[in-house]
């Protein structure tokens, strides 16, 4: 389903919780029980057609807890507009992230250390699911090379090795 044209897709996701009060390399300061979580916030416009861009309009950060960053979202958008919040299954989350790495200059070190973390663990778990759902194996040419080999018309080393992982 698309969304109708004008309408905007919002996304609201926890990126990173608190830590054990330790401090990261780098940090101007250790980190503390009192600090709060923080979220990112982004939104896309559907086009004319419905179809919305692969890079939002906004993105940002904001604390201490879901409600400020629902509020948050609605502050970039226009009054009265119709918003459908997504999911990180929908929308690129770590490229939000991404984003607000590049445009934030208020961020502390935590802050960037909490969006690197959250941007690798976000791209581990598209890694895992393209693992998972994708392949180039065939069934019925993996038995004709079998077949190929156990006849000994085809040797292990025909070009028909599995890629490098990674």
């Amino acid at each position: 389903m698309r969304p109708r044209p004008g309408a905007w897709l919002g996304l609201v996701i926890r990126a990173f919780p608190r830590d054990d009060p330790q401090a990261s390399p780098g940090d101007e300061r250790p980190r503390t029980d009192d600090d709060p979580v923080h979220w990112l916030v982004s939104g896309w416009l559907a086009d004319a057609d419905g179809i919305v861009p692969r890079l939002p309009e906004f993105a940002a950060i904001a604390s201490p807890d879901r409600e400020r960053a629902l509020a948050e979202l609605l502050a970039h958008l226009p009054p009265e507009a119709p918003v459908f919040l997504t999911t990180p299954e929908r929308v690129d989350a770590a490229l939000v992230a991404e984003l607000v790495l590049a445009i934030d200059r208020n961020l502390q070190p935590w802050h960037r250390d909490g969006l690197r973390a959250f941007i690798e663990a976000r791209r581990d778990a598209d890694r895992a699911l393209i693992r998972e759902l994708y392949t180039d194996r065939d069934e019925g040419f993996e038995r004709l090379r079998r077949r190929l080999l156990e006849s000994g018309a085809l040797d292990e080393g025909d070009g028909n090795e599995d890629p490098p992982a990674g």
